[in-house]
């Protein structure tokens, strides 16, 4: 740990370093992600792969102001491998609504806080199942970014690593930081569940069976990929673990006393990897689909969830409003089943008709969620940008 001179902001540096022979030296490797676990408008977890043989720093400032300033980071070991350093910057006390700079491996990338209260116009980018092949990846995410969303919501199966694969997380870093940038140069932050793909054995694991996974990305609670994020005063990302690394069951007191201290937020979403009410994969037979509607549906028809990202199923689905596991004006919607760079699956007439889905489709995809003046609109767009559907949603606005 190291303490920084400019008492406005308090910074945490973690280093990790773990053993492996770089086939690509460059491919990954000093190219910073940026995420959130706390409130956007004020942090940012920055972090960065090097080599045991080169710098563990970073500079970083608002963008206009003169100087830099200087991040060293510690050392704490990156899953079982060796010769690769995973560092993580966690960043408060940041000006809202502010374009800050970082420079690192001779690059200045940008981003940008949220402002302190919700803008009339907000949009942000959903989805899971990210990385069959790079190229896959890369087509998605390019599609993505040139929606210019503030954040994106990542549910999981992102490099496919299986809790075993480095090299394929290098891969998955790398296409995201090349592609994963807006029009006006800013790099986007996202939000990060936990899906099978993480995890050496998928299921009812721990997280030492997900070790680059948890290496990489910092959590409020180490080892915990459950959490919260405020996103604004107004609204709220609920991010589950569905029996990868924590039971269903062990997180409902959590998402409870969660959803609870939040019941007067307008804006509620919640992202998970496998579907609650999915299509593939046995459906609502499902084990772990049995589950999430026995633990954690009944806490969002309470507290009137807006909308549940769910993942996995390498298709498109749009649900329709649920409560009380039946359709319902007033429920919740649950969208996206997973295909951002995956090879979908087939669908069958009988898949399609289920009384829980709206529109299925096998289609890549990725999910823009746009929110003006309450008004929520989602919209599924293919990696060619085409919009293939849209549900609006303006139970919240003004009538």
């Amino acid at each position: 740990m190291h303490p920084f001179k400019n008492l406005s902001i308090t910074a945490i540096v973690i280093c990790s370093i773990a053993s492996f022979a770089i086939a690509d030296s460059t491919k990954g490797f000093r190219q910073p992600l940026f995420t959130w676990t706390d409130t956007p408008s004020s942090t940012i977890n920055m972090i960065w792969l090097t080599d045991a043989n080169e710098s563990d720093s970073l500079q970083w400032r608002a963008e206009g102001e003169d100087s830099w300033k200087n991040a060293i980071a510690g050392i704490h070991p990156f899953g079982p491998d060796k010769g690769t350093e995973v560092c993580q910057l966690a960043l408060s006390g940041l000006e809202s609504d502010t374009i800050y700079e970082v420079k690192l491996g001779g690059e200045i990338y940008r981003f940008r806080t949220l402002p302190d209260e919700r803008p009339v116009r907000l949009n942000f980018a959903a989805g899971g199942d990210m990385m069959h092949t790079p190229e896959m990846h890369r087509a998605a995410t390019k599609a993505m970014a040139k929606s210019d969303p503030a954040f994106a919501i990542l549910g999981g199966d992102l490099a496919y690593a299986n809790g075993r694969d480095q090299e394929r997380w290098f891969d998955w870093i790398n296409v995201w930081v090349d592609e994963a940038v807006t029009s006006d140069g800013l790099s986007i932050p996202f939000i990060v569940a936990i899906g099978n793909h993480e995890v050496i054995g998928g299921y009812n694991k721990t997280p030492a069976e997900a070790p680059y996974f948890y290496s990489l990305f910092p959590f409020p609670e180490p080892n915990k990929s459950n959490y919260v994020v405020d996103v604004f005063d107004d609204m709220s990302v609920f991010v589950l673990d569905t029996n990868h690394t924590q039971r269903v069951i062990d997180q409902e007191e959590w998402l409870e006393q969660t959803l609870k201290e939040r019941a007067n937020h307008k804006h509620l979403f919640a992202v998970y990897h496998f579907p609650a009410y999915g299509i593939k994969k046995k459906g609502l037979k499902n084990e772990n689909s049995k589950q999430i509607r026995e633990h954690w549906t009944p806490l969002f028809d309470q507290y009137n969830l807006d909308a549940a990202f769910e993942n996995d199923s390498h298709i498109y689905k749009r649900s329709v409003l649920i409560r009380d596991d039946k359709k319902d004006p007033e429920g919740t919607l649950y969208i996206g089943d997973g295909a951002w760079g995956v090879t979908v699956r087939d669908l069958s007439e009988a898949e399609v008709n289920q009384w829980h889905v709206s529109k299925a489709e096998s289609r890549h995809h990725f999910i823009d969620v746009l929110i003006d003046e309450d008004v929520r609109t989602y919209t599924a767009y293919d990696p060619k940008g085409i919009a293939f559907d849209q549900f609006v949603d303006d139970r919240d606005a003004a009538h």
